[in-house]
């Protein structure tokens, strides 16, 4: 019965596609097969360009960001673009990653899409984000209230598209360094584009659009790590003391290889086939040492870990597109498979009055994830009124494999994990005019969501079905100023690594701060309505201001408790907590800066959101939710790389909030407010190149949590630690010929 349901959700997810068909035959029966879709059709966003000053007649809160804007801001690197757009916070982690957030809200409330296709694991899924150099990048759309097509996070969602090929012959060429703790990551980047066949005259007498390509190819090493120290206590029956210092250094070099070829295939007809290879290996060092005492006197205790990684990426993609009279049709298909293997071996020594011991263990995890995606959306104008509507599906399955061995006393553990996610969605949407020039756009999302877990012999299984209706006005307000208002609702799936039923130790001693990983294979998609109330205004040189008032209702809640098992070791594991309201404020600002005396090339890209939230059900009633930020906000200026030679830079700016760790009844703590400072300058050489000089977190800041929980028997324990944002030095020579 299930496989049927599966097959049925899938038939209509390619309704559109049958609908296009049809219509494909009317319209075909009165024209010719060279005849061009009607000229009406390229004014809208089906296919037109869509630039940031186009975030103001955008259906919904929608901001894209084009090649074209993404060349003028000179931007380097993924999060350089980011860090211009309206209503996304970028921040630089503890170990080097990208974090990104929308709404103030955490990482995990942002839905990042790679070419409208859902990543897989919170680092970014099959692209390395904080490496992926600007140069491959199409467009970038921020979708700040759901929609039928986006269905999103609490939130907002980032689509970034891959670069298209182009008719334009253009070769980059860049080499980047990466300075850390005395060491260095060489990253090197190359991509071309251009024809690939010479345009043919048509029988009418016209160029005949040519077949292009795109390749892009990298080599790179990325440096990340952590230096933290960690202050544990424990107040009780046992008392115990110490003052640990860690550190951590990774290193990662991946070869990935990007080919794109595009054409057409009659004069209704686009095709296009892309690869994404990616190969990359890992090492790492952990080394952790503590002093303290406990009722027996002093003690210490020291752990060395190496870890060794090697994963490899496949995925394969394929688009077509066919216009009619007043429509398009888009199909996607895509195929990945991936594999990551892992290799921990820890020591740990301990002295203490009563003697000394040392243990070892060794941890091996295979870990294998397959994906088939399929989406068909058809879309058109009437009146210069949008319409769309489409379908996908997804199955996703992931298997790891993991043992584990220790000694003394000598044991061995062996776990296969696997799960599978199959998810079938159909949406639609469409736009009408109401009075005072308010369009009205209203969708639908059918989405249903089946996970089966297997684990030790046991299967669970989830099935939930999701209906997601979306509604958005827009009313102008004269010629520069406009009201918006959203209301929405959403659900936000697991991620399949949040489900396996495994656990992963920690790095360094156990404690409330630094926990064993335990997944969850009972949990349940959080369920969000969303209201939000907008004010846009353009102002003078191209700028932009927005004020956003946003009421976000969530049910199953989500949130990594932290508590101490029968074993007496600390576990984190998400949970569904409860419902809870969050609510907030949001300005975003983009200025040119000439009224402080700089010239018109100056931007100022500004984001500010305060937050409150509050838990209305479950045993954390009456409290935040975890981890939540108070405020952030995020500050840039840049000058924008000249296309004929001269000087470039920018700055950016970055203050977090503090943050209540509450997880469960008897645990409390708290993440400090911190903040941290970008900042990068270089030059244009006309006929030659650029090189640019970056330093990522000028002022050295630090991350600081804490932690106190109670047992059942009244021991009190506290965990402090302090995590350094350590500096890291880009510098880039590249050119473009």
């Amino acid at each position: 019965m299930t496989a049927n349901r599966s097959h049925v959700l899938m038939l209509l997810c390619l309704a559109p596609a049958a609908a296009a068909w049809a219509q494909a035959q009317s319209d075909d029966s009165g024209a010719s097969p060279q005849e061009p879709a009607p000229r009406a059709l390229e004014r809208v966003t089906v296919s037109g360009r869509a630039s940031l000053m186009q975030r103001f007649f955008a259906s919904g809160s929608l901001v894209r960001v084009d090649r074209q804007d993404i060349e003028q801001m000179g931007a380097d690197s993924v999060s350089d673009v980011l860090r211009q757009l309206p209503g996304v916070q970028v921040n630089t982690g503890a170990s080097g990653n990208l974090e990104i957030r929308m709404r103030g809200m955490g990482p995990e409330g942002t839905r990042i899409l790679v070419d409208g296709e859902p990543v897989s694991s919170r680092r970014g899924g099959q692209l390395p984000l904080d490496q992926l150099p600007a140069d491959v990048i199409e467009r970038i759309e921020v979708v700040r209230a759901p929609s039928a097509e986006f269905s999103g996070a609490s939130g907002g969602t980032i689509n970034i598209v891959l670069r298209h090929a182009t008719a334009k012959r253009e070769t980059n060429l860049r080499v980047t360094d990466q300075h850390v703790w005395g060491h260095n990551g060489l990253q090197a980047f190359f991509s071309r584009t251009g024809p690939l066949t010479e345009p043919q005259p048509a029988e009418d007498g016209e160029a005949q659009v040519p077949w292009v390509y795109f390749v892009a190819a990298s080599a790179s090493t990325r440096l990340a790590g952590s230096d933290t120290e960690r202050h544990s206590s424990t107040r009780g029956q046992a008392p115990a003391e110490s003052l640990a210092h860690e550190k951590a250094r990774f290193r990662t070099t991946e070869y990935t290889v990007m080919p794109r070829l595009s054409g057409r295939l009659g004069s209704r007809d686009q095709v296009s086939v892309r690869a994404f290879l990616l190969s990359g290996e890992g090492r790492g060092d952990f080394t952790s040492a503590a002093a303290g005492s406990n009722s027996a006197g002093a003690t210490t205790s020291r752990v060395a870990e190496h870890s060794e990684s090697d994963r490899t990426l496949v995925q394969l993609r394929g688009e077509w597109s066919r216009r009619f009279s007043g429509s398009k049709l888009e199909t996607t298909l895509s195929a990945q498979r991936s594999r990551e293997d892992i290799e921990r071996d820890r020591d740990r020594s301990f002295a203490a009055a009563g003697g000394a011991g040392s243990s070892e263990s060794l941890l091996l995890d295979a870990r294998r994830e397959r994906v088939y995606w399929l989406s068909s959306k058809l879309s058109g104008t009437e009146d210069a009124l949008l319409w769309m509507a489409g379908g996908e599906y997804e199955d996703r399955d992931l298997e790891v494999n993991s043992v584990q061995t220790a000694s003394p006393p000598p044991s061995s553990a062996d776990l296969g994990v696997s799960t599978r996610l199959r998810r079938a969605v159909v949406w639609g949407q469409n736009e009408w005019a109401l009075p005072a020039s308010t369009t009205l756009t209203v969708g639908m999302r059918a989405e249903r969501i089946a996970t089966r877990s297997r684990y030790a012999g046991q299967q669970a299984e989830l099935t939930d079905t999701f209906w997601q209706p979306s509604l958005h006005t827009r009313t102008p307000i004269g010629t520069d100023m406009q009201w918006r208002f959203n209301l929405a609702r959403l659900t936000r799936k697991p991620l399949l690594a949040d489900l396996l039923d495994r656990r992963l130790p920690g790095q360094g001693d156990n404690s409330p701060n630094n926990p064993d990983v335990v997944g969850n294979p009972q949990l349940r998609p959080e369920t969000t309505t969303t209201v939000d109330a907008g004010f846009e205004r353009n102002l003078s040189q191209d700028g932009q201001f927005g004020l956003n008032l946003f009421l976000r209702e969530v049910s199953d809640v989500v949130a990594r408790r932290v508590t101490l098992d029968s074993g007496g070791r600390w576990v984190q594991q998400p949970v569904n907590v409860g419902d809870a309201s969050v609510w907030g404020v949001e300005a975003d600002l983009r200025s040119g800066l000439s009224w402080l005396g700089l010239g018109r090339e100056w931007s100022l890209s500004a984001n500010a959101s305060l937050l409150q939230s509050r838990m209305r059900s479950g045993d954390m009633r009456g409290e935040r939710i975890p981890g939540q930020a108070r405020y952030v906000v995020n500050l840039n200026v840049a000058k924008p790389l000249p296309p004929r030679g001269g000087w470039f830079c920018g700055a950016s700016v970055t203050l977090n909030g503090a943050a209540d760790l509450m997880t469960s009844p008897g645990t409390s703590g708290r993440e400090a407010s911190y903040a941290s400072a970008d900042a990068y300058v270089g030059r244009v050489v006309a006929g030659l190149g650029y090189w640019r000089v970056g330093v990522y977190n000028l002022t050295d800041s630090k991350r600081t949590r804490e932690r106190v929980s109670t047992d059942a028997a009244g021991n009190t324990y506290a965990d402090r630690s302090t995590m350094q944002l350590t500096p890291r030095l880009f510098i880039t020579l590249g050119t473009r010929f």
